[in-house]
């Protein structure tokens, strides 16, 4: 059964290993988990912050998580998604983005944005394929937004 759910002081172990897995996959012998200190704590730098940290349970196993910041003017950023590779391409990206879309639809934001990697394609698509529109592209960077206007 695929639960999705808020993020609990005892995901903290897994949740910040599937980030640092994907970054690492990511980025290759140029990551350096020491670049991302917000990890270390992610009750304290996102959820006492306003975030809404998500997580996605796959019969009993954390599979999946992302993150919604309040932003000013009633915009919210998705930050930190990551989806376990050994099951990637089940929806589970879509899935979250989805739900943390409407949680920002719920709190009130009229816009969401997300930044990519250009050179990560997967996430360029997933993000295309959640219905966000890109703004700006260069070599390094897709920004993205999606309109929460009714």
């Amino acid at each position: 059964m695929v639960v999705v759910r808020e993020f609990v002081r005892a995901d903290q172990v897994r949740v910040r290993r599937l980030i640092l897995d994907g970054l690492a996959e990511r980025w290759a012998a140029e990551f350096d988990e020491s670049y991302n200190p917000d990890l270390d704590d992610i009750k304290a730098s996102y959820v006492d912050q306003g975030a809404t940290v998500l997580v996605i349970e796959s019969d009993g196993e954390l599979v999946a998580t992302g993150t919604l910041l309040p932003r000013e003017n009633q915009t919210g950023q998705l930050v930190r998604i990551s989806v376990d590779p050994t099951i990637r391409r089940h929806g589970l990206g879509r899935r979250i983005v989805g739900e943390l879309v409407e949680r920002a639809r719920r709190s009130g934001m009229t816009e969401v944005r997300v930044l990519a990697d250009t050179p990560w394609v997967s996430a360029v698509e997933l993000y295309r394929s959640c219905g966000f529109e890109i703004t700006a592209q260069d070599d390094d960077d897709t920004c993205f937004r999606m309109s929460l206007h009714r």
